[in-house]
Parts: C-alpha cells; sequence; structure tokens
C-alpha cells in the first residue's frame, strides 16, 4: 500500500487509480497540461492537475496516460 498526497486538496490517497485524463492544449502550445480523475476506494479527486508534457504534433491517448502514470508517482510519500 503506498500513500500519495496531493498538497493542492490537502488531501492523501491510498493506492489511487487513474480513472479519467484529460489532456488540455491550444493549438500552438509547446506544451499539453495534463489533469486526472483519481480514485482510491471511492475516494476521488477530481481534475487533480499533474503536469505538462511536450506538445507535439503526433502525441497519442498512449503517451498522454504513461505521462500521467509518471507524474502521479511524484506524489508518493
Amino acid at each position: 500500500m503506498a500513500k500519495y498526497k496531493f498538497p493542492n486538496f490537502n488531501a492523501e490517497l491510498i493506492d489511487p487509480i487513474i480513472e479519467t485524463v484529460k489532456p488540455s492544449y491550444v493549438l500552438g502550445d509547446e506544451t499539453v497540461k495534463i489533469s486526472a480523475t483519481l480514485n482510491a476506494n471511492e475516494n476521488k479527486l477530481f481534475w487533480v492537475y499533474l503536469g505538462e508534457m511536450e506538445n507535439t504534433d503526433d502525441w497519442t491517448d498512449v503517451e498522454v496516460m504513461d505521462f500521467a502514470l509518471q507524474q502521479l508517482e511524484t506524489f508518493k510519500v
């Protein structure tokens, strides 16, 4: 069991999973902002900001999810 702390929400979750992920960008921006809804035993945090990944011409959903999973680990305590 791993604990994750989300200071912006003043919350801690045990072993959260990404339920949904939302990339947000403007054409021409250099980065894509990634947010996610996290779920841990029906305790949910909505639209947790996970960071920004490079905005390439051909990024995929898989790359967005991989980035989100990597960034989620930065909240592990």
